[in-house]
């Protein structure tokens, strides 16, 4: 009896795609993670010498979340103490906001959101991939220490890329984007329409 091509080609294993790696999925998820947390404020530090008040806002909701789940769950130990003191950080600003004179602002708010970005929001993002992500617990310490390092390398480059905004974006990229020009921005067209040949249309 002759071979059905069809049925031959039906009974090959199909082929799959790799699993990743557990450990990479959760290195990666973490790190992630705390790179969405970091790199905008430090983009607009790094571009205005300031961090702007949606960036510290963010913050503030996300660790408020963490915060009252940590408060309605009342486990002790769930959340280390210098973890309560990270969450803490974006509601203490807001509190400063509020008690502070609004026809001078105070010098010390500018600070206090410098810090809010270089201390808080790395460590709120340590304990969003504590608790966001399942294996996290599990990997080995130097692993965790990498996610943690990725993180600080993420929010450090894009520290730089704020800071040299001048070299891949222009004045109008932030115009378009609605934000308000660097003091450093280069002038001319955005960026991409240069890149594109695109410069001399409207």
């Amino acid at each position: 009896m002759a071979n059905d091509p069809q049925r031959d080609s039906s009974a090959k294993p199909k082929r799959s795609l790799p699993e990743l790696d557990p450990t990479l999925r959760a290195v990666a998820a973490a790190s992630t993670g705390g790179s969405l947390v970091v790199w905008w404020p430090a983009f607009t530090l790094g571009a205005y010498n300031a961090v702007f008040f949606d960036a510290v806002l963010g913050l503030w909701a996300v660790a408020t979340a963490v915060l009252l789940s940590g408060v309605i769950l009342r486990r002790r130990g769930a959340v280390p103490l210098g973890g309560w003191l990270a969450l803490a950080l974006p509601s203490v600003w807001v509190l400063l906001a509020i008690l502070a004179p609004t026809t001078h602002g105070p010098p010390y708010l500018h600070y206090f959101e410098v810090v809010l970005t270089v201390v808080g929001a790395p460590m709120l993002a340590w304990l969003l991939s504590k608790i966001l992500v399942p294996d996290y617990a599990e990997l080995p310490l130097f692993h965790r220490l990498g996610a943690a390092g990725v993180t600080i390398a993420v929010g450090v480059l894009a520290f730089l890329l704020g800071k040299f905004n001048y070299l891949f974006l222009t004045c109008a990229d932030f115009d378009l984007s609605g934000n308000n020009t660097p003091p450093r921005c280069a002038h001319g067209a955005p960026f991409h329409r240069q890149r594109d040949g695109l410069s001399g249309r409207q």
